[in-house]
């Protein structure tokens, strides 16, 4: 993880990935009201992209009858979609080829087989912090693409604008 900002100070935007709502379960799971309470304690809302909305909207039947806990999440204000990111920008195709390049060397997978919301993630971090964000901490389960992401955006001059957070541990951390 990267200790470059306090994430609970200034203009920081927070990006999930789909492995953080599906470690947390149902909404009726301690786990996910855990997650909740978190964001609404420290005022913030998680950004996701597109791409992980698309993964989480299909939760089983499991799920609170006609709502799934993302839109739920959503409803609530404590989640929101992020805006399609512009993919003819430079700087968002290159953090996303980096991104793709570094997964699959950390993980001795081919390119191709590297999941498009691991990228679309740190499109979404470029996007926010040139519009919005002077800083992103991105909260994923998968350890390469919140690494990945890292590196990815201090190969293009964004260092020290991003923190990694593994979200098992946050889920850990409050619950």
């Amino acid at each position: 993880m990267s200790q470059s900002f306090d994430p609970f100070r200034g203009s920081v935007a927070w990006i999930a990935d789909s492995g953080l709502f599906i470690a947390c379960g149902r909404q009726q799971n301690n786990k996910y009201a855990a997650l909740e309470r978190f964001a609404a304690q420290n005022d913030l809302t998680f950004v996701i992209p597109q791409r992980v909305y698309d993964e989480l909207g299909g939760a089983p039947d499991r799920s609170t009858p006609g709502q799934t806990p993302i839109n739920s999440a959503i409803d609530a204000e404590w989640v929101r979609i992020a805006d399609e990111p512009d993919y003819t920008k430079g700087t968002v195709s290159r953090v996303m080829d980096d991104v793709r390049t570094f997964i699959a060397r950390s993980s001795n997978r081919t390119e191709d087989q590297i999941e498009k919301a691991d990228t679309a993630l740190a499109a979404v971090a470029v996007q926010l912090l040139e519009k919005s964000a002077s800083h992103v901490c991105l909260v994923t389960t998968d350890v390469d693409a919140g690494e990945g992401v890292v590196a990815a955006l201090a190969a293009n001059g964004l260092e020290n604008r991003v923190q990694f957070r593994n979200g098992f541990e946050l889920i850990d951390e409050i619950t």
